[in-house]
């Protein structure tokens, strides 16, 4: 009698708790400023600029989420160009949040990376980030630059501050995000991000938590 007490109450139990799964409230995901992923079965929690609502109504044209994290887990050379001198209240935190990131994922998944500081005629001085943990500080001739950018192995990001709303966008070997504030940055950055560690976006009409996982190769 004591035996069949418990296992009704250990059913009763997996009920109340599958019932709290279904009735998660979307809102409250939508609202949450992280993503978790696995990383050598490891648990990492990524903080992220935008909510996962704000970064799902991102328009992404010419381009996908697995697209993005095809080209980032297949290239060797990450170059990052654009207005890299926009002010932190103009975007400019939004960029710096990006390369802190990509360098920090270096450990699980090395890049070569490359960062135009600034341009002056044929000159571009760039920071660069090796998959050693190395950096430097260099100058590239404009066909220097232009041989890495248009090489096989290499990914372009490009960070603009345009008059449109956040956007993603491919052209050719590029990948443009862009926006017209600090906020809308922010959003397609966090876009960005999400679907360069997973290849694809949290759907709050399919699944009932917010764990991404990705496998780190």
């Amino acid at each position: 009698m004591r035996k069949l007490f418990f296992m009704i109450f250990g059913i009763i139990l997996l009920v109340v708790s599958a019932t709290m799964c279904l009735n998660t409230n979307p809102k409250d995901i939508n609202l949450k400023k992280s993503i978790l992923i696995e990383v050598n079965n490891t648990p990492i929690e990524v903080p992220l600029r935008a909510t996962l609502g704000e970064a799902e109504n991102v328009k992404l044209i010419n381009t996908t989420d697995q697209e993005i994290y095809n080209y980032y887990h297949s290239k060797i050379l990450i170059y990052i160009c654009g207005n890299m001198s926009l002010k932190p209240e103009e975007g400019g935190i939004s960029i710096i949040d990006f390369i802190t990131k990509l360098e920090w994922f270096n450990q699980f998944y090395p890049h070569n990376i490359v960062v135009e500081l600034n341009r002056s005629g044929d000159n571009i001085t760039v920071k660069s980030i090796f998959s050693n943990g190395k950096k430097a500080i260099t100058v590239l001739k404009l066909n220097e630059s232009e041989y890495l950018k248009h090489n096989n192995k290499t990914m372009i990001i490009e960070f603009i501050k345009t008059n449109t709303p956040a956007m993603i966008k491919k052209v050719n070997n590029t990948f443009i995000i862009e926006g017209n504030s600090l906020k809308e940055l922010d959003k397609a950055e966090t876009r960005f991000v999400i679907a360069m560690l997973k290849g694809q976006f949290f759907n709050n009409n399919s699944q009932s938590d917010t764990t991404l996982s990705t496998p780190f190769h």
